[in-house]
This record gives structure tokens, C-alpha cells and sequence, in this order.
């Protein structure tokens, strides 16, 4: 090989790159630094980012000639790349996604022999180079290791995907053109480091650019605020770490508000420290940042700084002495199209979505963002736990040496050490002085050893006020006495409430405790964020949780066109190994789209809470959980009037409500004396304010239920006399023209026809199957062992009897399957009255020895004709036993195809429960549906075996038919694709239950 072999060295991580600093970019006057937030505006700025040549090459070991030398770059032919870019889906190499799974074999620091890289050209224009002046080269990120050369003099080489890079090109450059050559290799020893839950991606992936600095200058200066106790007074300390040909600074504070503070010149050494009286505090809902600028010779630094008291106390998280719950989201660098490149603008579509869905607090999963990133946290509010570039999972999946009792493999070898202590100085070193950041991460999934220990070290010299997290300490050897005061917290993933309790809470805890991780996001889920909520509020040690993940994962095959975005997954490359579609797991589609979990979060942890209400003289008690905001800050509350039907009367704005921040207040209603006699329920909805281009957007609700629904169905008259006639596979019910069928064979209705014609494509029958939804990937398992996929009726007996008021159907019998023994036992007594309606009373036993059902109910193919939809129950959104909290109880209407989620793996989905009236509708004939006790329906031009077959969203086909499915239940979701089982309660595992229904042919 011609090139160092530094990729598969343990002893180098870097050559050549200067020291490590705080992000800043200089700019050449006061005024700029004052004024210009965007470092692109700097005139010492010079953007790399565009056009480059490129040429990839299958594997390094076998380049045969210096082609990033000028004398032998012609020998190769080039084609262009964009940078930053991921060169995958640029055409070149593998696409391949992975999640615990290392992608090459396990053999560190050794990589494959095969190990591809990309060699990256362009022109480098300096119009003069002033004598004392330097040009510095920075890489904001490059995976997975890279050389550098600048015409033909080797710079360095560096590795760390997710990091600054940082290199002194000056001695290498002249007036004119100048030829920069990159060699990026896919696979280094960090990959042993890097093995994220995501796509695996290779390339210059994020921002290039070169900074000309002066020869005075600063190049290293960390910001420390501090506010007093009192919260009454509070300081800014400058300490000055590296400095070039200066001894003297000046440095200018401004108020959050732009009025000039200070104005002083200090000697580096001396302490600096600015003293602010009655400060503007930064919190996640008041982000006020005062700004720093600092300068040294022709040079100026802006830093803004947010002055904020963050501190662990009484086992619990503080800022400015405000006990808080971090309301957090994982959040990778992705997007569909581009992969791991991302733009300022996708950042802050991410960041204004999640203040829209409640959130106040990101986990930067699984490694350090770009400085412009929480620059944007600071100025919008959230409060940052930043992770280092660790993940050593693949571990686990070695074979024969025990998963999880395998997990401190590297992170307790001491030859790995050095490299865990460099990633988490890369992670702290350049972002100390962002004020969003409070707390570091150590990393995700690697174990627990002397590796770790000694980057959390490491983390407390450099930064002893943050606190530290690192969740893998669960996984340390207990016969060993690691030093825990690194462990500022208990961390977890994943473990069930009844869990939580029994190992942390029950016998007292001695420290806070975190969910890094929890409610999977995958699919059509999570559905048990409630359960976390009551316990997380219930306990003030249990400081946050943090959502796994915000955005779904995924690769768009027709990016670069205007067509329609076809998404794919792992497997779905030809790569091994894959992790399928478990990178499906986001809180919002790829396109971020919201899926309704998002909304379910937004609801369950909304900040205006009803707590408590007396019907008989309608006062209503809310409480504000914002941490430092009135209410009237954030939100304005609207009361929304609905009579008994759930049809919408008056929307009327409540413009006196405020709530001071975690208080209660008590409100009398007066409902309009026009309505009085009319509302049935009242919603009480909290809408955005104060944020322009998202007034209005909802963020919560609380509804109140002053009348019960009660039905209007009514069947059209008879026009003869009933008759039921009896044949060998069924038994005919002509009501007037109408008539319907019931099957011996099933016990269900197997034909409606009505003025002559079928409604139904294909016979009725009794369902307990749903397609599989992601977080039924283990139960779903039992489910196809015990046949549930394949199940049938068997009708034992039948009988009908005329009674006086009504002509009654009898049937018994059971579901089972075959080769499996039965799994339900029922009795359905079909009532046909006088009136024309039907109705149906179902009793049904379980076998105790099954798994619990997915569902049970009647499905219904009608003609595809059947495409309006209305009803009373939980809606807008789709709604289930354990998700349904963004729903609200009310008259919904729409085509079948709206009630359509289109999650990329086809899956159950769109499911209304609490239903207490239904019609399908065609253009002409009606069916009505109604139940006293609730019930829940699906209605889609998908069949349930078509949803669990297909694995990708645009490979469905609409079908000719109007797949009705009506449902005593369905078993909850869950989060159990990464998560705890089921809880019990969700699960339909009910020894006996019944179904009462009522038909109407309107």
C-alpha cells in the first residue's frame, strides 16, 4: 500500500491536525460579528462545499500510483460529486443498513482487505497570501478516515465520523490555483467505534471550508456562565486558552435585547469575568442569549451565551431552581434523499416540528452534531444531552460468546482506551460554549469498562459543571468496584414501568433517573406513552425520557425527480447484514410527515392540563406545566362547543385565561343560552402563540363529556311481512326487497342485498387476524405458531326461532385452525325485529392456553361502491386500546380513503375505537352500525392478508372492494419491537366477552 497505513492503527488518530478549539468563525469587524449569525457571511469564510472530482476505487490496498499528486491525477478518469454527499447514493459502493450488526468482520483494528475509498479533487483559488496570515482547512465530517494533500505536500490524515477536523494548509499553498486532493476510506478502526443504529454511509458528508486566520489571533477560548443562587445577579467568566502574537483582548456584551453592556480591554492572562445585574435567564420556553464578541487583533469571535443554572440537587434535574423533565427525542442526521448530509434548513424544520409535538429536550443519537446545530438549540430552546461517537453494539452479535455478557469486550480492553478518551474530547472540546448543551453523553450501547470510566474522566476534567450520562453502565461486570461518580444518573432503555419501579423506586434511589431511549417508535406505535407519563410525573428523581427516534430512516428511490417518494429499507440494497425495517422507527415518515404517534406524544404531554371539573356549576381547573411560562406566553385557550351527535356548534377564544408557570386556576363556563339545551360535550383546545407562521397550531386538549351519545339510526320501513327461510348452507332474512344471508358454515352475515343487488364481494366472516404491526414482531411469532393467520369457523349448531318480537338466528360454535386446537368458543344469536334492524349478541369463551388475540370481530368485503364513511367515536386519528389519547369522541366523516395510514411497511392501521355509531355508505343504500357498550371499526380498500404480506407501501394495490371490519377490540401496540411486552391490560386475552351490535339498512 502507498499510503500510511494510519486506518488500522490504534496508536494514530490523527496527523497533522491542530490542536483541538471551541467552533467559531472569525470575521474581520465588529459590526459583522455583531450582526451576521450565519458564519457564511464572514469574510475569512471560504465555502468548499459544491462540485468535486471524484473517483472511487473498490479497494485502497491496490491504488497503484499517487493519483493525488499532480503529476499523475490525469492518469484517472474523474466523475463529479457534490459535497458534502454520501458517495452511496451517489451511484458508488453499498448501501446498507445495519443496526447492531458490524458490517465487516470483527477483527479490530483490522478491516476488510477490500476496503473501498473515494478520492476527492478541486482547485483551491487564493487571490494573496499575507505574510503571518494562515489558511486553516476544516472537515466538519468525513466517514470514516481520509488523508489530505495540497499540492502534493502531504497535510494529515484524521478519523472520527462525526467530528471537526482541522488542518494548517498554509506552507502548501501559493498565489493562484491550488489542487486539494482528499482520499476518504470507507473502514478504519473507528468503524469498530461507529456502529450506530443507521445507515451506514461513506464519503465527505458534511461541510468543507477553509477560515484565513490573522497572525494575532485567539485559538482556543471556553465561556463560562454562572448565575447566582438568588438568580438575582450572574457572570460571564472568559478564560482565554491558546492565544497567537497577542496579550490583549477586546471584548464587547450585549443583552438579549441588543443594548451594549460592556466594553473593556483585558490582558489574556488576566481572569475575566463580566458581572450582570437582574440577568435574563436561558431556559428551553425563554431562550435569551446575551452575545459575546471578542477581539484580538484584526480578528472577532461572537459567542452568544444563554446564562442559566443547571445543577443536580435532591436527586433531581434543576435549572434555575425549577425542578424540569427533559420531554426529549432521539434525533439522527437523516433525510431520505441526501442520507447523512443534511442542511441548516432540515435542522430547522426538525426543531420547529418538535416545539410543535411538546418537546423540550434532544439526545443528539449517537454522536456530536455540527456547532450550527446548537447554535440553533441555544437560540430556540432545548436543552441538549450531547453524545459522543461511540458504539461498540456488534459485540453482542458475536458468535458463542454469550450476547449481552459479551457487551464489555472493548470498552474493558485498555488498547482501546485512547481511542474512547480522543472521541469524547472531540465531542466536549469544540461545544463547551453552547448553553443548550447540559449534560454529556459518553456514548451509546458499548459496555462498560476502563474504557469508559476513563472517558468520563476525562469529560469531568474538562467540564466538572455538566453532568455526565452513559446508559451502558447497566451492562458493567458487577464483580468488579467501578468508581460510580462519573454516573451522574441512572440511565435506561426500554424497561417496562413495573421494571422502573422494582429496580430503581421501590426501595429509594440514590441519584436521578433517565430513559436515553424508550417508546419505540416503529410502525403504527408506540402505544403505551401514557403509562410512562403517569409514572415519570409521579416521580420528581425521574428527570426525562427521550423518545426513540424522531424520523423514520429510509432511502428514496426517486430522489432527484419529481415523482412520487418510494421508500426503501434494509435488505432492500442486497447488503448483508441488514436489520430489515427496523430503522422504520421514527416519530415522523422520512419525509417528516407526522405519523400519529407524534401527535400522540403532542397530546399526552401538552402543557394546559384539565385536572379537575363539577358539571353542576361548570368550573374547570387547569393547570400550566410549563416550567417558567404564564400560560398566556404560549397558548391560547378556546373552548369548542359539540352537541349530542359530535358535530361541532361554536368555537368561542378564552382571551382572559393565564396560568401562572406550574399553577392552577379554576374558570366558570357560561355556555351561550342559544346552546344550552344543545352541547353535549366541551373541548377545551390550546393553541399556539406567539410563534410566527405556527398561531393557532394545536398543542393540546381536554374534552368533557356532559351528555352520552344516543343513536338516531333507524331502518327503512318493511314493506312485507319478515320471512326467514331455511336452507342446507345458510338462512334467508327478506325484509321488504331487502335480504340478507346467514351462513351455516360461519355463523356470520354472508350476503346483504338490497334492492337487487349483492353488497357484499365476498362472504362475511368472524376475524380475530390484523396485519402485523411492527411492534407485534415477537407476539406475532406465537400468533403464527398458533395458526391465527390461518384461522376458520366452525358452526356446531345452528337454529332459528320466530318470537313475537323478533326472528332469532342461533348459532354455536367455534374459531380454530388447522392443526391447532380451538381458540374461541361463541354463541351468536342474530335478532331480527320487526322494524327491520338487526342485531347481533355474541358471547365467546378464550382458550386460556392461546396467545391473546389480535382481534376479534366481523369483517365485511362490501363493493367498493361503499365509500363514504361517518361516525360517532374517537377520531380524527386512528385509535387503539393503548393509543387514542389524540382522539377526541365526536362526529368524523370522510372517503375510505382517508382513513388510509400510510406507514411504509404495510401494516394494521387506521382503526377507530369507542365507536357508538356508524354508516357505510354508498351513493345509494346505507348500512348503519350501533353500540350501546362501544365498538371499534376499520375500513380500507386493502385486505387484511394483502397489509400483512406486502412489505412496502407502494407495492399495494387498491383493491375493488371495501374491506369493513367491525371489532368487539383490538389488542393494544405497544412498544414491544424494542421494548417490554404488551402490558396485560392492553392485551385482548379476556377469558369471555361479549359483542352486542345493531345493523340497520337505511
Amino acid at each position: 500500500m502507498i499510503i500510511p497505513n494510519y486506518f488500522e492503527d490504534l496508536n494514530t488518530f490523527h496527523v497533522n491536525t491542530l490542536p483541538r478549539r471551541n467552533y467559531y468563525v472569525p470575521y474581520t469587524n465588529l459590526e459583522a460579528a455583531q450582526t451576521k449569525q450565519n458564519r457564511r457571511e464572514s469574510e475569512v469564510y471560504t465555502d468548499l462545499n459544491g462540485t468535486w472530482d471524484f473517483h472511487y476505487f473498490d479497494n485502497v490496498r491496490l491504488i497503484e500510483n499517487e493519483y493525488w499528486l499532480a503529476s499523475q491525477a490525469a492518469e484517472l478518469d474523474y466523475d463529479q460529486i457534490t459535497v458534502p454527499s454520501c458517495w452511496q447514493l451517489q451511484g458508488y459502493g453499498q448501501i446498507q443498513y445495519t443496526n447492531t450488526e458490524y458490517p465487516i468482520p470483527y477483527d479490530p483494528p483490522y478491516v476488510p482487505y477490500d476496503n473501498p475509498a473515494g478520492l476527492y479533487r478541486r482547485n483551491l483559488s487564493i487571490d494573496e497570501l499575507t505574510p503571518g496570515e494562515s489558511i486553516h482547512l476544516n472537515f466538519e465530517g468525513v466517514d470514516s478516515a481520509f488523508y489530505v494533500w495540497v499540492n502534493d505536500q502531504f497535510i494529515g490524515y484524521s478519523q472520527i465520523s462525526h467530528a471537526n477536523h482541522e488542518f494548517d494548509i498554509t506552507e502548501a499553498l501559493h498565489v493562484g490555483n491550488n489542487q486539494l486532493s482528499v482520499l476518504v476510506i470507507q473502514w478504519s478502526d473507528g468503524t469498530y467505534f461507529e456502529d450506530q443504529d443507521k445507515y451506514r454511509y461513506s464519503g465527505i458528508y458534511r461541510d468543507v471550508y477553509l477560515l484565513k486566520r490573522q497572525a494575532q489571533r485567539l485559538n482556543h477560548f471556553r465561556v463560562k456562565p454562572d448565575v447566582a443562587a438568588n438568580l438575582q445577579t450572574a457572570s460571564i467568566a472568559l478564560e482565554v486558552l491558546d492565544a497567537v502574537d497577542t496579550n490583549e483582548i477586546t471584548v464587547n456584551l450585549w443583552s438579549p435585547e441588543g443594548v451594549l453592556l460592556n466594553e473593556t480591554k483585558h490582558a489574556i492572562k488576566d481572569e475575566i469575568v463580566f458581572e450582570i445585574e437582574q440577568p435574563a435567564l436561558w431556559d428551553a420556553e425563554h431562550p435569551n442569549l446575551y452575545l459575546l464578541v471578542i477581539q484580538a487583533g484584526n480578528e472577532f469571535y461572537r459567542q452568544e451565551v444563554g446564562l442559566r443554572r443547571v445543577e443536580i440537587k435532591d436527586k433531581q434535574l434543576y435549572v434555575n431552581h425549577q425542578s424540569i423533565k427533559l420531554v426529549g427525542v432521539n434525533h439522527h442526521d437523516t433525510n431520505p434523499n441526501t442520507g447523512a448530509t443534511v442542511t441548516i434548513a432540515d435542522q430547522i424544520h426538525d426543531l420547529e416540528q418538535m416545539k410543535l409535538y411538546n418537546f423540550n429536550s434532544i439526545r443528539t443519537a449517537h454522536y456530536p452534531k455540527t456547532a450550527e446545530f446548537y447554535e440553533l438549540t441555544d437560540r430556540m430552546g432545548f436543552y441538549v444531552m450531547s453524545e459522543a461517537d461511540v458504539e461498540t453494539h456488534g459485540v453482542v452479535d458475536l458468535y458463542g460468546v454469550g450476547g449481552n455478557d459479551n457487551y464489555n469486550l472493548i470498552a474493558d480492553d485498555p488498547q482501546f482506551t485512547a481511542s474512547f478518551v480522543d472521541r469524547m474530547d472531540a465531542s466536549i472540546v469544540p461545544f463547551y460554549n453552547y448553553s443548550s448543551i447540559i449534560m454529556w453523553s459518553a456514548g451509546n450501547e458499548s459496555g462498560y469498562g476502563c474504557g469508559i470510566e476513563e472517558m468520563l474522566r476525562h469529560a469531568r476534567g474538562l467540564d466538572p459543571i455538566r453532568p455526565l450520562h452513559y446508559e451502558a453502565y447497566w451492562y458493567r461486570d458487577r464483580s468488579i468496584d467501578f468508581n460510580d461518580e462519573f454516573i451522574d444518573m441512572y440511565s435506561r432503555m426500554y424497561p417496562s414501568v413495573d421494571e422502573i419501579e422494582e429496580l430503581y423506586f421501590k426501595n429509594g434511589i440514590d441519584r436521578p433517573f433517565i430513559l436515553c431511549e424508550y417508546i419505540h417508535a416503529m410502525g403504527n406505535g408506540p402505544g403505551d406513552i401514557k403509562e410512562y407519563y403517569d409514572y415519570m410525573m409521579s416521580k420528581p428523581e425521574f428527570i426525562g425520557a427521550f423518545v426513540w427516534e424522531w424520523a423514520d430512516h429510509s432511502v428514496n428511490l426517486t430522489r432527484g425527480t419529481n415523482e412520487d417518494p418510494v421508500y426503501r429499507y434494509g435488505g432492500d440494497h442486497g447488503e448483508y447484514p441488514h436489520a430489515g425495517n427496523f430503522c422504520m422507527d421514527g416519530l415522523v415518515y422520512p419525509d417528516r410527515t407526522p405519523h400519529t404517534a407524534v401527535l400522540e406524544h403532542r397530546q399526552i404531554f401538552r402543557r394546559i392540563l384539565l385536572t379537575a371539573y363539577e358539571l353542576d356549576t361548570l368550573s374547570f381547573t387547569f393547570k400550566n406545566l410549563y416550567d417558567f411560562s404564564n400560560a398566556s406566553e404560549k397558548v391560547q385557550l378556546s373552548v369548542e362547543y359539540y352537541d349530542v351527535g359530535g358535530r361541532l356548534l361554536e368555537t368561542k377564544v378564552l382571551s382572559d385565561f393565564d396560568v401562572a408557570p406550574q399553577g392552577e386556576t379554576t374558570i366558570i363556563l357560561e355556555i351561550p343560552a342559544n346552546l344550552s339545551d344543545e352541547v353535549a360535550s366541551i373541548r377545551f383546545v390550546s393553541s399556539m402563540v406567539n410563534q410566527p407562521g405556527f398561531e393557532g397550531r394545536e398543542l393540546g386538549f381536554d374534552q368533557v363529556i356532559l351528555k352520552e351519545f344516543e343513536t338516531d339510526l333507524t331502518s327503512v320501513p318493511s314493506i312485507k311481512a319478515i320471512k326467514v327461510e331455511e336452507t342446507l348452507g345458510e338462512y334467508i332474512v327478506t325484509i321488504g326487497t331487502d335480504i340478507l344471508k346467514f351462513s351455516k358454515r360461519n355463523g356470520a352475515i354472508s350476503q346483504i342485498n338490497r334492492n337487487g343487488r349483492d353488497l357484499l364481494v365476498q362472504p362475511g366472516e368472524w376475524s380475530i387476524w390484523r396485519a402485523p404491526i411492527d411492534n407485534d414482531r415477537n407476539i406475532k411469532k406465537e400468533w403464527y405458531q398458533a395458526n391465527y393467520d390461518r384461522a376458520q369457523t366452525r358452526v356446531h349448531y345452528s337454529d332459528y326461532v320466530d318470537h313475537v318480537d323478533a326472528h332469532i338466528i342461533t348459532f354455536r360454535g367455534v374459531i380454530n385452525s388447522v392443526a391447532r386446537q380451538d381458540i374461541v368458543k361463541f354463541e351468536v344469536k342474530w335478532f331480527v325485529k320487526q322494524d327491520g334492524s338487526i342485531y347481533l349478541d355474541l358471547e365467546a369463551e378464550k382458550n386460556p392456553l392461546m396467545p391473546f388475540l389480535p382481534r376479534f370481530g366481523m369483517k365485511l368485503p362490501l363493493i367498493s361502491e361503499f365509500d363514504q364513511v361517518s361516525y360517532y367515536g374517537n377520531g380524527p386519528f386512528e385509535s387503539y386500546e393503548d393509543k387514542h389519547y389524540a382522539s377526541y369522541l365526536g362526529h368524523f366523516e370522510g372517503k375510505v380513503a382517508d382513513f388510509y395510514e400510510p406507514y411504509v411497511t404495510p401494516q394494521e392501521n387506521g382503526s377507530h375505537n369507542f365507536v357508538k355509531n356508524l354508516i357505510v355508505a354508498s351513493q345509494s343504500e346505507k348500512l348503519g352500525f350501533t353500540s350501546e357498550m362501544s365498538f371499534s371499526f376499520n375500513v380500507s380498500n386493502y385486505s387484511v392478508e394483502q397489509l400483512t404480506e406486502v412489505m412496502h407501501r407502494d407495492l399495494l394495490e387498491i383493491e375493488d372492494v371495501t374491506y369493513l371490519h367491525l371489532d368487539v377490540k383490538q389488542s393494544g401496540l405497544g412498544s414491544n419491537a424494542c421494548g417490554p411486552v404488551l402490558h396485560e391490560n392492553y392485551q385482548f386475552n379476556d377469558p369471555q366477552f361479549i359483542f352486542g351490535l345493531g345493523i340497520f339498512l337505511i
